[in-house]
């Protein structure tokens, strides 16, 4: 956090300035009576609305179906919960640290902070929410994602973006002299690690979820992780939209892109490359409820298509035409959500959303 953020003496106008390391210094006085762009306005009332609580979620349903469950359910089950707690942890602190001391605008320096929220206090909460109801020692299950390289090695590749940006950070602060485009470089290619988390690297996981409420186990992790998918790709809408528009108005952003062109493909086929090895981690003791390695590594593909080209880019490798899992896109209608079998009561707690009264047709099909 910048020093010159508590220099309230500072006057600026903010319509006419960058969204990102602006001349004038970071945000200073949180001031919305009108902003730059609206769209981003837009968006983070949307991810208010889809405010939810993991707790009121009863779990009860899926305790006694991991007691039942066979080796390979179980490896699964576990694995996914403690691969997405890792990552939530890194995302959680990744737009708040890193982004919001070189972020230029009010309206986006409050999406960075709600987007914050929702991975350490919905997203991760959740997942010890899950944990805490299924197993008899928490404690000992979490200590196992320290020791699983699947889990570290990936998460490694979006930390080390974020860290150089962080380093950059503190050094300018710190008054080291930092050239401005390697600083706008390193802001980019944080951008491009967060939408590949984003984008990419729940997928699969999310899919083996969801894939067990479709054999009606796992109801209440599933309602979670349907609420979490649905904020999820609300996440990735508007990192998309950052990574196009940032480019429209910024020229040092435009040449960031053109500079690091090569990497950043390369840091989405090797994302695309790790949810493919991770596919295999999940299924290594055999296919389960009517799924296997090799149609969550086409889904994998399939996915690429869509998201890859909602930032501008190809995506050069061969790709099923048809969704491989064609119940997936049900379970980011926020108007279907499932409520577990044992329970009354809906799950539904977007508010304005289930109601109709907000009108949100923008969330990205995964086609």
């Amino acid at each position: 956090m910048s020093k010159e953020q508590y220099n309230l003496k500072t006057k600026t106008d903010y319509l006419n300035r960058k969204m990102f390391l602006d001349p004038q210094g970071p945000v200073t006085i949180q001031r919305f009576e009108e902003v730059k762009y609206n769209k981003i306005v837009s968006l983070e009332q949307t991810a208010r609305g889809f405010f939810w609580i993991p707790e009121e979620i009863s779990l009860t349903k899926d305790s006694n179906d991991f007691k039942t469950a066979s080796d390979t359910v179980k490896h699964i089950f576990t694995s996914n919960l403690l691969r997405q707690t890792a990552l939530d942890s890194l995302q959680g602190r990744g737009p708040a640290q890193v982004f919001t001391p070189v972020v230029g605008l009010p309206e986006l320096e409050a999406l960075m902070f709600n987007w914050s929220f929702f991975e350490t206090n919905i997203h991760s909460r959740s997942y010890s929410h899950i944990i805490r109801n299924i197993y008899n020692v928490p404690k000992e299950v979490f200590n196992t994602i320290h020791d699983t390289n699947e889990i570290i090695d990936m998460a490694s590749n979006i930390g080390e973006y974020y860290d150089k940006l962080h380093v950059i950070n503190c050094k300018k602060e710190l008054g080291h002299k930092i050239a401005e485009q390697d600083h706008i470089n390193a802001i980019w290619l944080a951008l491009n690690a967060s939408y590949g988390l984003e984008a990419f690297r729940f997928m699969v996981s999310f899919a083996t979820s969801l894939a067990m409420v479709e054999n009606r186990i796992f109801m209440g992790n599933g309602n979670i992780i349907s609420l979490i998918l649905q904020d999820e790709l609300l996440h990735k809408e508007w990192t998309a939209w950052m990574i196009k528009q940032v480019v429209k108005e910024d020229k040092r952003f435009a040449k960031a892109k053109e500079q690091c062109e090569a990497e950043v493909y390369q840091m989405y086929i090797d994302v695309i490359a790790e949810e493919k090895a991770w596919a295999d981690y999940l299924f290594k003791l055999g296919p389960v409820i009517g799924l296997n390695a090799n149609i969550l590594k086409e889904f994998v593909d399939y996915t690429a298509v869509s998201a890859l080209k909602d930032i501008g880019i190809k995506y050069q490798d061969p790709a099923p035409k048809t969704t491989p899992i064609p119940w997936f896109n049900k379970h980011s209608d926020t108007s279907k959500k499932q409520t577990a079998l044992q329970e009354n009561e809906s799950t539904n707690y977007v508010i304005g959303v289930m109601d109709g009264s907000l009108e949100y047709d923008e969330l990205p099909e995964l086609d």
